[in-house]
């Protein structure tokens, strides 16, 4: 056997496992968003792009209305290890599944910033949520919060980014090359399929709350068992949503006064020069860095974290 046949069997034979791999991963999606959206969720709404799941805790007395973003992959079970913290201090608190995302709906547009900022708009409106709202954003939700904030200054109080993925594609994150790949129009979606996929379900593992096999958990891997999970996210790597947010992120720190920036100083995903450029473009806004905290503080530095947001909002006006 000479090397290159040896080569071209080699080839070959991976190509078949990542075949092998694809069809596992597409055999998964077997339920129409119809028939999953009535096996869970909390409170559902139908906005112009779909039905979106939300949970809306009323406190007449708050002073504050506290809206959480989750970020890119894990729906609103995320914030289950801040909720009582929330309650506690006498917040309104307001979580949503992100389109694509949990059990809210997989509408066949393209997944852009315009998407989610368009949710989260006519969500507050739905809900009659009028006046100035606390947005708490980690990771792909401090995307969110800074295209919110940057075209509707005037009804935000202020932000508390958490790791944002603001300036991912341009930066020496890991997730930069990746995402890279899947905007490749003849592999990205086969490798996003048969490889990208994989990990990202694997990395849940070690952010959601509880860890593998808990209830957060369970709701994230049962997600893709619903017809056009995959499309939606995507669709979401491949558009502008995981784009460039410099500009925006300099507009919302023209307008908005009142900004936390927080960073876990071992997350491998928002690096140390991403957050130095952040704070760049929002002079203005305080830093506190986690010294023993990585990509998600809120599932390893809980009491930390949810002293720090607490105290944060109860004292800006």
């Amino acid at each position: 056997m000479t090397v290159m046949t040896f080569t071209k069997i080699c080839s070959c034979l991976l190509l078949l496992l990542l075949l092998v791999n694809a069809t596992r991963a597409n055999r998964k999606e077997s339920i129409s968003y119809e028939s999953y959206r009535k096996t869970g969720g909390i409170s559902y709404v139908k906005l112009s792009d779909g039905w979106t799941n939300y949970e809306l805790t009323e406190n007449p007395d708050a002073k504050h209305t506290v809206v959480l973003l989750h970020g890119g992959t894990i729906p609103l079970c995320i914030w289950e290890p801040q909720m009582n913290a929330l309650r506690n201090a006498g917040f309104r608190i307001l979580r949503y599944d992100q389109y694509g995302r949990g059990f809210s709906d997989r509408p066949d547009i393209v997944y852009s910033r315009d998407l989610f900022a368009r949710q989260l708009k006519e969500l507050l409106d739905s809900l009659k949520i009028s006046g100035p709202v606390d947005l708490i954003g980690p990771s792909f939700g401090g995307a969110i919060s800074a295209t919110f904030a940057s075209r509707y200054p005037e009804r935000v109080n202020s932000i508390i980014f958490i790791s944002p993925a603001l300036n991912v594609i341009n930066s020496n994150s890991p997730l930069a090359g990746p995402i890279k790949i899947m905007r490749n129009p003849v592999i990205g979606e086969f490798l996003y399929k048969s490889i990208i996929k994989r990990k990202i379900i694997e990395r849940a593992g070690s952010i959601a709350p509880g860890g593998k096999g808990s209830p957060c958990h369970s709701n994230f891997i049962n997600q893709f068992t619903c017809k056009g999970t995959d499309r939606a996210l995507f669709s979401m790597f491949k558009s502008d949503a995981f784009g460039d947010y410099r500009e925006l992120t300099r507009i919302t720190g023209k307008y908005v006064h009142n900004i936390l920036l927080i960073h876990g100083k071992a997350d491998k995903e928002i690096t140390g020069e991403m957050i130095e450029q952040i704070k760049e473009d929002l002079p203005k806004c305080q830093f506190v860095e986690l010294q023993k905290s990585g990509h998600s503080p809120g599932t390893d530095a809980t009491d930390i974290l949810n002293g720090i947001i607490v105290d944060y909002i109860s004292k800006v006006q």
